[in-house]
């Protein structure tokens, strides 16, 4: 079920650091090196397949840019903040 602004900007304060952009929640990260964000990409990689729930993403070099959405509501659900609560769970 998609979320309503008001949960979404709650939810929000449980999550280290995503913000809202174009119907979606995002983060950008920045590693050393293009191997450290392949690791990371990796270990998302892992978990979105296992909650069968799979991100967008941008990455250049060192820097990833996720973006999470549920498409089948256009819009932002539990199952957004779900998977951006496991990402912020990993460790490099």
């Amino acid at each position: 079920m998609k979320l309503s602004a008001t949960a979404v900007q709650d939810r929000l304060k449980q999550v280290n650091s995503w913000l809202i952009c174009n119907n979606a929640i995002e983060k950008k990260y920045v590693f050393k090196s293009f191997k450290e964000a392949m690791v990371f990409i990796n270990k998302v990689a892992v978990i979105a397949d296992e909650m069968n729930h799979h991100p967008e993403w941008i990455n250049v070099y060192n820097k990833l840019t996720i973006r999470l959405s549920t498409h089948d509501v256009s819009g932002i659900t539990d199952k957004d903040f779900q998977l951006a609560s496991a990402i912020d769970a990993i460790t490099v």
